[in-house]
């Protein structure tokens, strides 16, 4: 699959999708909401990929921004704006195996990004989802779920961090190693 599908598909789309599925189902399971599927269910599958389209670019702008935060952090030590647009501007006849690796560390840096939102939605969902169907015991299953879903975001937070970090300073070395090659 080409890395610009990739990265959408792993950057937006599944994060999305993730991101709504509980909820979507609670909305089915417990209202008379049917999504169009009882009359029509292309409008209803259809409905159900835009909404996790919207979801999941919410969820990538959100960690774009953050990438930022993090890209001007880590100016003095990485150099990350000048090593970005040397990186950018290379023209090389044969293209570095590191710049595979880079390609996939940034798809990894979207996901992840993305996951640090979306999987917190997923939890909070599926945990009303049970609520729902245990209400008796909704008290421990707000707390769980809660907890767990700041956990994950947090989980998602410091994997993006370090995925940065390795971006930031593989592009560095790149940029150097490929530099002194001329």
């Amino acid at each position: 699959m080409p890395f610009t599908l990739t990265r959408t598909v792993l950057g937006i789309l599944v994060p999305g999708l993730i991101a709504i599925t509980p909820w979507l189902l609670a909305l089915v399971q417990h209202t008379k909401a049917t999504l169009g599927f009882d009359s029509n269910s292309t409008l209803g599958h259809a409905l159900i990929f835009s909404a996790a389209i919207v979801a999941g670019t919410f969820f990538e702008a959100q960690g774009t921004k953050l990438e930022v935060k993090w890209d001007n952090s880590k100016e003095e030590a990485h150099q990350v704006s000048e090593n970005w647009y040397t990186y950018l501007s290379q023209v090389l006849d044969k293209e570095p195996v590191g710049y595979r690796y880079m390609s996939r560390l940034a798809t990894t840096l979207y996901f992840e990004l993305a996951m640090m939102w979306a999987a917190p939605a997923f939890l909070l969902g599926a945990t009303i989802l049970a609520s729902l169907r245990f209400p008796e015991a909704s008290v421990i299953l707000g707390i769980v779920g809660l907890a767990a879903a700041v956990g994950v975001g947090f989980y998602f937070h410091s994997q993006a961090n370090c995925t940065h970090d390795v971006i930031c300073s593989t592009r560095k070395e790149l940029v150097s190693r490929l530099s002194n090659k001329d």
